[in-house]
């Protein structure tokens, strides 16, 4: 590339090269080849157009049929990249557009001119608007067109602002849709102005919120090159600011399915590593299940960082290796490993000798969230501490009772741990250590581990500048765990807590049925708070989801079978961007036979490192981590929302509750994997959940 020349691509014409036909983008990337060598050649055919509202815009012809829409420069180097269509359409799509600096904010502005003075539908059940109440000078400081003012007085909810989407720029919808949710204005200036790069301000963080700088020609090739996979290692230049800089201590980010907080702690990743000068310990990036671990280390290959420097794991694979390793001799080499199933039949052995009338999985949950947790190693202790929060309560003369069954449950057990006995072994052993065994620390999901589990991660590393990067989403808390950053010894002080917005992943009529089943329950903000949804958009619209009830099986499962081959004629859709899933084992089964009799080849998700080219079948549970275009959630009904499983009358209403929040959370998550598409469908009665 002429490395004088400034490329600039907006994500508009990315998401428009996206739904090109193969030949065309392959046509379209050998165009851009002879563009990044030299903009100005006579051989670029760049085209002036009458009925464009924007003079400045030109077209660029790719084929006899298709055209590029750019912005290049009066003078100067940087040129503009805005969109690629059928000829027509790509006219249409450019004839009202305005493309503009705006100096308020620091950012490249484009958006349509309305033909005429737009009518907005009237709330009668909203008379007074907030944006009405803003002052001008305000309202063109978050950057809004001049002359959208007027109308923007008119706007009373966010169903309105949709409406007028189109005539405003991204960034300044953003903040609109803020002020709309309640977000005071001066949090969204504050915002605006950490933004800003007065010493080189096209390249300041507004500028950047929706553009690619291209500097270098291999990261042109990556982002064309069709392997649209690649995207997901390209960090958006909003979030940049927060991977790429240092903090005085532990930093936690925060955000909805969707916005981006993995790929922020991948590149956190690369901003330690490339700072770091010698490196004596590896920095641990962890996160809690297995197949996001395996995504985590195929996905990082990309930044070509050495396992030297990185190491990747599982944290309940870590948890043990520490245990076991010999250089620390924290448990002796003969001692065995528990799992929960185990566990919880050593405590069936204890109440067959002491009988209670709380279950195995009281007696579990107390001994691990209790006792372990609060490392109570004596009766006084246990008779002194707090069970705040915990569902059942229990008085003295029962803690003296389930004191003695807990010391049969040690006895019992003999020579062998849980996992949280392992995590206090290693906490006891780590926190009296100088030396710990990683420079640094980034958690993933952290909203899925347990306070014992954070305190480890504590102890792990050195308290120090950098030192831990946490992300998480509250909402997407599916094992009911209570954690909160203080009292596991993690301190978040100042402006070292962040929080995400936008929605990258999926429509906004998605994220809204994915919010609705979330609506009614409270989120742990991680730090004694409750984490509001204020904010929380999608940039992008479609289709709104489909939720069906039919009156038989086989009528469901051929509504499944049509659906699934009107998604697969859809031009650059694979069967792998189609998931099909279930919460309970045995419906997924059937999906496997209903599949396997139409002759449509699948691949279960759970038992696979990787996503192949089938279309996928998965476990709810098993969807965390992963995305596709197009998503079907089956066996969705009032008699089977929520799963009630064998044990659930046993539950006292808080329990249920409790259970029921989980649950909640559980198709959130499955919701918000979906990107383009969102089929609901059941037998019987609707739920009401959603």
């Amino acid at each position: 590339m002429n490395h004088t020349v400034k490329l600039y691509m907006h994500d508009s014409f990315l998401d428009a090269f996206a739904n090109l036909p193969k030949k065309m983008q392959k046509r379209t990337r050998e165009f851009m080849k002879k563009f990044k060598l030299d903009p100005t050649s006579s051989a670029i055919n760049y085209e002036k157009i009458v009925i464009f509202k924007d003079k400045s815009l030109r077209t660029v012809r790719i084929s006899g049929k298709y055209r590029a829409i750019i912005k290049a420069p009066k003078s100067g180097n940087g040129y503009h990249l805005l969109w690629v269509d059928n000829h027509d359409e790509a006219m249409d799509w450019a004839k009202n557009k305005v493309f503009e600096w705006n100096q308020n904010t620091q950012s490249f502005q484009m958006y349509d001119v309305p033909e005429k003075e737009i009518e907005v539908t009237e709330n009668k059940d909203k008379i007074t608007s907030i944006l009405g109440e803003i002052s001008e000078a305000d309202l063109l400081a978050i950057g809004t067109p001049e002359g959208m003012i007027k109308t923007l007085r008119k706007i009373t909810d966010i169903e309105q602002l949709n409406e007028i989407k189109e005539n405003l720029p991204v960034d300044n919808y953003e903040y609109l849709y803020y002020l709309l949710e309640g977000i005071a204005l001066e949090e969204i200036i504050e915002e605006i102005n950490a933004g800003k790069n007065d010493e080189n301000q096209e390249q300041s963080g507004n500028a950047q919120k929706h553009v690619y700088i291209i500097t270098e020609d291999e990261e042109l090739e990556s982002m064309l090159s069709g392997d649209f996979s690649k995207w997901k290692v390209f960090l958006h230049p909003s979030q940049r600011n927060l991977s790429y800089r240092d903090y005085n201590g532990a930093m936690k980010i925060t955000g909805g399915a969707g916005t981006g907080k993995t790929v922020c702690a991948m590149h956190r990743a690369k901003y330690l590593v490339n700072k770091i000068e010698i490196f004596d310990k590896p920095i641990l990036f962890t996160t809690y299940t297995k197949s996001l671990t395996e995504y985590l280390k195929a996905t990082m290959k990309d930044f070509d960082l050495s396992e030297t420097y990185l190491h990747i794991s599982n944290f309940d694979k870590l948890i043990y290796a520490l245990a076991k390793d010999t250089k620390y001799n924290i448990i002796s080499q003969d001692a065995g490993y528990l799992t929960e199933k185990r566990e919880k039949e050593i405590w069936q052995e204890v109440l067959e000798y002491l009988p209670s009338d709380k279950d195995e999985n009281f007696f579990w949950s107390e001994y691990n969230e209790v006792l372990l947790t609060n490392d109570i190693n004596s009766l006084e202790e246990y008779l002194s501490v707090s069970r705040l929060g915990r569902s059942v309560r229990v008085g003295r003369k029962e803690k003296i009772d389930i004191w003695k069954a807990v010391e049969n449950y040690k006895t019992i057990k003999g020579n062998n741990y849980s996992k949280y006995e392992l995590c206090v072994a290693l906490i006891h052993y780590w926190k009296n250590q100088i030396e710990k065994p990683f420079s640094h620390l980034i958690c993933d999901e952290t909203q899925d581990f347990s306070m014992v589990e954070l305190s480890l991660m504590r102890v792990l590393v050195e308290e120090k500048a950098n030192d831990l990067f946490l992300v998480g989403d509250p909402f997407q808390n599916i094992y009911s765990r209570k954690i909160n950053f203080s009292k596991s010894g993690i301190n978040i002080r100042g402006r070292r807590s962040r929080k995400l917005r936008i929605n990258y992943r999926t429509t906004e009529e998605i994220k809204q049925i994915a919010i609705k089943t979330i609506a009614s329950e409270k989120f742990n903000d991680f730090d004694g708070g409750i984490e509001n949804r204020k904010g929380y958009v999608s940039l992008m619209h479609g289709n709104q989801p489909e939720y069906l009830t039919f009156s038989s099986v086989e009528e469901e499962e051929e509504h499944i079978l049509k659906y699934i081959r009107q998604c697969l004629s859809i031009e650059n859709i694979s069967p792998s961007d189609i998931c099909i899933c279930a919460r309970k084992n045995t419906v997924i089964d059937e999906i496997k036979r209903m599949l396997n009799k139409a002759e449509i080849s699948y691949a279960d998700l759970g038992r696979n490192d990787g996503r192949s080219k089938k279309i996928q079948v998965s476990t709810f549970h098993n969807l965390k981590g992963h995305e596709f275009k197009y998503l079907l959630v089956t066996n969705v009904s009032r008699d089977n929302v929520p799963l009630l499983h064998a044990n659930y009358e046993d539950y006292n209403n808080r329990e249920k509750k409790q259970y029921h929040k989980q649950e909640r959370a559980l198709y959130y998550v499955v919701f918000t994997r979906a990107i383009q598409g969102l089929l609901i469908t059941g037998v019987g009665e609707q739920s009401d959940w959603f």
